[in-house]
């Protein structure tokens, strides 16, 4: 077990993973959202390829309308 900081709340998961194990394990279901990890926006062609390991801080932002 590892934990990292998810939208600014520390979340224990079962081990380092990749981008698209991370939004599965959250139960993470909405569609269109962005991801950073450390600051850093994470394009979707690279959800399997990018490393959440301990102490990383992933941000998953949803797009928001208004005017």
């Amino acid at each position: 077990m590892i934990e990292i900081i998810v939208n600014g709340e520390r979340k224990p998961i079962s081990s380092e993973m990749n981008i698209d194990e991370l939004i599965k394990e959250l139960e993470y279901k909405q569609k269109g959202f962005a991801v950073a990890l450390n600051g850093t926006f994470v394009s979707l062609t690279t959800y399997d390829s990018t490393k959440v390991r301990e102490n990383d801080s992933v941000e998953i932002l949803a797009p928001v309308q208004g005017g």
